[in-house]
């Protein structure tokens, strides 16, 4: 569920990498990195507001949202 903080519309981690269609890993190398506005709360907690969400959507390559269709598309394995 998108936070509002301070008028702001955010988002948490796992909410922008599926409105963004990328792996939540990549989105946290893209936050740590700085190529991706957010904020940290705590250790692990990241807000992204939603206008650099798409932002940085526009700016994802056709192979990163490639694989992450595949992934979704491939067959779950079962657990034995």
């Amino acid at each position: 569920m998108a936070e509002d903080i301070d008028g702001v519309t955010c988002l948490t981690v796992t909410e922008a990498a599926e409105h963004m269609g990328c792996s939540v890993g990549w989105l946290r190398k893209l936050l740590e990195s700085g190529r991706l506005e957010g904020r940290k709360f705590g250790q692990r907690l990241w807000l992204i507001p939603l206008s650099a969400a798409d932002e940085a959507k526009k700016n994802l390559t056709s192979r990163s949202i490639g694989q992450r269709e595949a992934k979704a598309s491939a067959p779950k394995k079962r657990k034995k």
